[in-house]
């Protein structure tokens, strides 16, 4: 299969929907690991992710295939005696008070009728974040943060950013993964472009181990990172090819394919040490592949959820590498979105 620059970097979508194997991803209303938040006047939580599917970079345009799993950010409104809109522990969460006020930047640049702020919108209320998702390991917990916090915030401010904004106004504030699209996300994470919403596979399961260690995205070395990419041109495409028709057929073997072959080749950028002992042995345990944070310190053992042996894998990873790898969580592949709690 052949895939033109045109196809792959173009699209710029104004409306993006997508209908995952497990259902319309915006009205879904997933289970899973949340911290506990203050009753507040509206709460919407966007999910973590396991790494990338995918990453790399065809003709010097960076971009990356998501992998968001059932663990989440969640930001909540609630009543505060100061007027307009703060954020609680803004010095911890700068980077979600920075998106505020960038997105009311935007508001006031766009002054469109149908884009003004609500009358509500003037009394006081206070932005709270809260997450379980752990920090500089690769796992979008900043992104994670910003997209639930500005969905909330676009309520308030009575505004509808279409999933093309969010996705440029969070990557004003740092590189994203997008994890507010609804399926599984083809961005450009360093732009905000959106290149397609693919459809969540609904066999999918991940054992999230961390090698240890934490990795600053926005210092990471991109350069190096497009150097390799471009070497390997021919590879990265064929790869995103498979990716992109496994994902939309739910074939969950070529995904943990295409996901190893990208994570493999990110040895070459940001190497983890126990990537091919893991590999193996997972695989003889029964696993289908392993992904990894590009910039990041996870690993992820990939495997069908259907095959019930996440305990297994488990129990195997404790035994062979002990206190080399610490497991984070076995965790299942969802679809992306900001759902309200």
């Amino acid at each position: 299969m052949t895939l033109s620059r045109t196809s792959l970097y173009t699209a710029d979508l104004s409306t993006v929907s997508v209908r995952s194997h497990a259902g319309d991803a915006m009205n879904a209303s997933p289970h899973g690991n949340v911290s506990p938040s203050p009753q507040g006047i509206a709460t919407r939580q966007a999910p973590a992710t396991c790494g990338e599917l995918m990453q790399g970079a065809i003709d010097g345009q960076d971009f990356l295939v998501n992998c968001p799993i059932d663990l989440y950010a969640q930001a909540t409104l609630i009543p505060a005696d100061t007027s307009g809109l703060s954020v609680r522990d803004a010095s911890s969460y700068s980077k979600v008070a920075n998106a505020v006020a960038l997105l009311d930047a935007y508001i006031e640049q766009q002054k469109l009728p149908e884009r003004m702020v609500l009358p509500a919108s003037l009394a006081g209320h206070e932005l709270v974040v809260s997450s379980r998702i752990p920090r500089g390991k690769g796992m979008a917990s900043s992104s994670a943060d910003l997209a639930a916090a500005l969905s909330v915030a676009c309520d308030f401010r009575g505004v509808k950013l279409s999933a093309v904004e969010l996705s440029r106004l969070i990557a004003r504030v740092e590189p994203t993964d997008s994890v507010h699209l609804p399926g599984i996300g083809h961005v450009n994470h360093l732009s905000g472009a959106v290149h397609a919403c693919l459809p969540a596979p609904d066999d999918l399961s991940v054992v999230v181990v961390d090698c240890g260690g934490e990795i600053d995205t926005v210092t990471f070395d991109r350069d190096h990172a497009r150097e390799v990419y471009r070497k390997a041109r021919a590879k990265v495409v064929s790869t995103l090819a498979l990716m992109t028709i496994s994902l939309r057929l739910g074939d969950s073997l070529g995904i943990a394919l295409a996901a190893t072959i990208s994570a493999r080749l990110s040895q070459q950028i940001l190497p983890k040490a126990p990537f091919d002992d893991l590999l193996e042995s997972c695989t003889r345990d029964g696993a289908l592949g392993v992904n990894c944070a590009h910039s990041g310190t996870v690993l992820g053992v990939l495997y069908r959820s259907s095959d019930g042996i996440g305990e297994r894998l488990q129990e195997s990873i404790t035994r062979r590498f002990g206190d080399d790898l610490t497991i984070i969580g076995n965790h299942r592949v969802v679809t992306g979105g900001c759902h309200a709690r």
